[in-house]
């Protein structure tokens, strides 16, 4: 034992200096690339280079192609393989196989110190996300943490998640990355690798155990047995096509500050040439910002005008008063766009999309029929495209008393659609056909406090107004933190010359966050 703990304790050390050299810039200039993979592509006695043994392994080889690992049963029976790859914030993807279900576990570690549980030293430290079988009782995902050599869970999936299968080829997504200084966040899911990858996470929680806050480590995989000596432990656990992508949080340590207060509601910030425009819905004014604080009028009164948009040269707005979006000229002549479907009257149009081809979207809740109250004309809260040919297609009827289409953004590509359903709580994803028409509405988060307009970085990233802030998530849904604003936010739009400074209307304030 002796050698073996000089020899992790050694890998450690090396590890450590290696994170110290690449530091945070090392994971920035790796993002979005695959940064480690293995496909244990030929069989051999050992896995290869640079996995070695932290401990408990009666078994690991490589078979047909896969990482085989089988534990020596023991009072714990856990066998597990380790490499000096540097994870901090990262997403792990990989796929796994279990001989016999009931006994056998399998979990892979993320920001490890090469530790074998509190058998050696150092102590096992890092994050782990565990499949199981039913030994535990644990049938499904869980999300656990190693502190000082000791396991313990942080979260698991609920019951309608089902537990492996034996013989059966499954795939993992694992996403671990720093919410902010003292917070982790870590979102998994799997599923058979035959089917289509589910959407939505399976489990997810945050931790701030601070010896695991921004922390580097290794990379690890532990085969686990619900028996243990002297019983004998006969299946297997078989990993493949491991990938290691670093993640970099583009908001974290990003602050919001004041810019401009004094306002009533703002709303609709939309970046025009070298300036801003944003809304006061109910101090029914546009303002300009010319960064880096001047403010002056640009148009009043404005009908209450909310979201803004451009369209060629003209400036088109979403009007509570009117009920309809209009469109400003270069002169400065405004006119009506479009103001009714099938006859009837809009609600209040609110946020405005406008793709590349000249194809608007934009949304209708009932917000302005309520103040001064007017007579309702249509029998939903609808998402609309106008076409550039002028045809008015309902691409979503919400149900009164239920929905309330809010924020409207485009992907960058343009192929998919996102809507804020603010009474849900829930931001909606449509894919956009060639012709502009939507399809496959899915639901890709819920639980969004007054979810409302959005904006998007150059990485893609998908920027959320809400009551705490500004929520960031992927295209996929998945969760990178919060931009807190000490106002309720009510939309965002990116400005300057280089697009890196995000602006954020929030009720009587203007703000603005520069990305790093």
């Amino acid at each position: 034992m002796r050698n073996f703990v000089f020899f992790v304790c050694l890998l450690a050390g090396a590890l450590s200096a290696h994170a110290d050299v690449l530091g945070q810039d090392g994971f920035e200039a790796a993002c979005q690339r695959i940064s480690f993979s293995e496909r244990f592509a030929s069989d051999q006695s050992a896995w290869p280079a640079p996995w070695v043994v932290s401990g408990g392994a009666a078994v690991a080889d490589v078979v047909a192609g896969r990482g085989r690992l089988r534990p020596v049963p023991s009072n714990y029976t856990l066998a597990r393989m380790w490499a000096p790859v540097v994870t901090r914030d990262v997403e792990v993807r990989f796929s796994f196989q279990m001989e016999q279900t009931t006994t056998q576990g399998l979990a892979l570690l993320v920001r490890h110190n090469g530790g074998y549980l509190a058998q050696t030293t150092p102590l096992g430290q890092g994050y782990g996300v565990f499949l199981e079988g039913n030994f535990r009782n644990l049938p499904g995902i869980s999300i656990w943490k190693e502190q000082a050599g000791v396991e313990s869970q942080l979260a698991h999936s609920i019951p309608a998640v089902p537990g492996p299968q034996a013989g059966v080829s499954y795939r993992v997504r694992f996403r671990v990355h720093q919410l902010n200084a003292t917070t982790t966040l870590m979102q998994a899911k799997y599923w058979p690798a035959a089917a289509a990858e589910p959407q939505a996470w399976q489990v997810s929680v945050s931790d701030s155990t601070p010896e695991l806050q921004n922390m580097s480590g290794g990379i690890g995989f532990d085969s686990a047995s619900g028996l243990t000596a002297p019983a004998q432990v006969t299946a297997h656990a078989f990993v493949d096509d491991i990938e290691i992508e670093p993640l970099c949080n583009p908001i974290l340590g990003l602050n919001a500050t004041l810019v401009a207060q004094g306002f009533q509601f703002t709303e609709g910030p939309l970046w025009r040439g070298n300036h801003l425009l944003f809304t006061d819905i109910t101090g029914n004014t546009i303002h300009r910002l010319d960064p880096p604080a001047a403010i002056s009028t640009f148009l009043t009164p404005s009908d209450q005008a909310n979201g803004l948009a451009l369209l060629g040269g003209n400036l088109l707005a979403g009007e509570a008063v009117t009920r309809r979006v209009s469109g400003t000229d270069a002169n400065g002549i405004r006119s009506t766009l479009v103001e009714r479907y099938q006859g009837a009257r809009f609600n209040s149009p609110n946020d405005l999309m406008v793709r590349s081809d000249g194809t608007l979207y934009f949304t209708d809740p009932d917000y302005g029929l309520a103040n001064p109250p007017v007579q309702r004309e249509l029998p939903h809260n609808g998402l609309y495209r106008l076409t550039p040919g002028g045809a008015l297609v309902l691409e979503w009827a919400g149900a009164v008393g239920v929905n309330q289409p809010n924020g409207v953004q485009l992907s960058a590509d343009e192929t998919l659609l996102f809507v804020t359903d603010t009474q849900q709580g829930q931001l909606r994803r449509w894919n956009v056909a060639a012709d502009g028409s939507l399809s496959n509405p899915l639901v890709i988060t819920s639980g969004l406090s007054v979810a409302d307009g959005m904006c998007l970085d150059a990485a893609g990233n998908l920027y959320v107004a809400v009551a705490a802030g500004v929520e960031l998530y992927t295209i996929n849904g998945a969760r990178w933190g919060l931009v807190p604003v000490p106002r309720m936010s009510s939309n965002c739009a990116f400005g300057d010359s280089d697009q890196r400074t995000l602006y954020i209307t929030a009720r009587q304030g203007l703000y603005r966050a520069r990305l790093p």
